[in-house]
């Protein structure tokens, strides 16, 4: 196996004679113990899986570097030293960054973002975790507001920008909550809370 590239903890690799199983030009994926193989040039998966926001990095890569990709690929076919190729760079996926929050009674939080695209991200998953404990107290949840194209609360917590916006969803991607029961009030925070943790699995 020799590896092409790495970025963002994601490692492309490219095996010698590979071509037993997929009969296609591929690469392998891996990101911590996920791995995918993603056809080339046109980055569709044929194995595997990864997670959503690094597939994108990953097919974003394949889709700047198809003509190397398929390069090296003839190389590798044929027994020869295949060449390494630049990873993805930071001005290639510059993410939006965050206008406006709006705290919600979730634990979520409705993003706006510098390309006016509305999401919402899930605390949730943090609430037990070090200093962001203390957010589960809804005043101190309350307190965040943006800070430098990210968030802050009162206290320091805070995320990457580009955590928040590759791990928020759109509005319009929930699922659909009826009105009778939303208008029970807690009742409707808990089904809420459910439909984004299903999400999240």
């Amino acid at each position: 196996m020799a590896v092409i590239t790495m970025f963002y903890g994601i490692i492309v690799s490219m095996y010698y004679f590979d071509t037993r199983k997929h009969h296609r030009p591929h690469i392998h994926v891996r990101y911590q113990e996920q791995e995918v193989v993603l056809s080339i040039p046109e980055g569709e998966v044929l194995a595997g899986k990864l997670k959503a926001n690094k597939m994108k990095l990953a097919q974003a890569w394949v889709e700047i570097h198809r003509e190397e990709l398929m390069a090296d690929w003839e190389l590798a076919s044929q027994g020869e030293s295949i060449f390494k190729i630049a990873p993805l760079k930071q001005e290639v996926v510059m993410n939006p960054r965050v206008k406006t929050v709006k705290p919600n009674p979730d634990y979520t939080l409705t993003l706006t973002f510098t390309n006016d695209e509305v999401k919402i991200f899930d605390v949730k998953p943090y609430l037990e975790k070090g200093i962001f404990r203390e957010l589960k107290d809804m005043s101190s949840f309350n307190s965040v507001k943006p800070f430098l194209g990210s968030i802050q609360w009162k206290n320091g917590q805070d995320f990457c920008p580009d955590t928040l916006y590759l791990d928020s969803i759109s509005p319009s991607k929930l699922p659909e909550v009826d009105e009778g029961f939303a208008r029970q009030g807690s009742d409707f925070i808990d089904q809420y809370r459910l439909a984004l943790e299903s999400l999240a699995q």
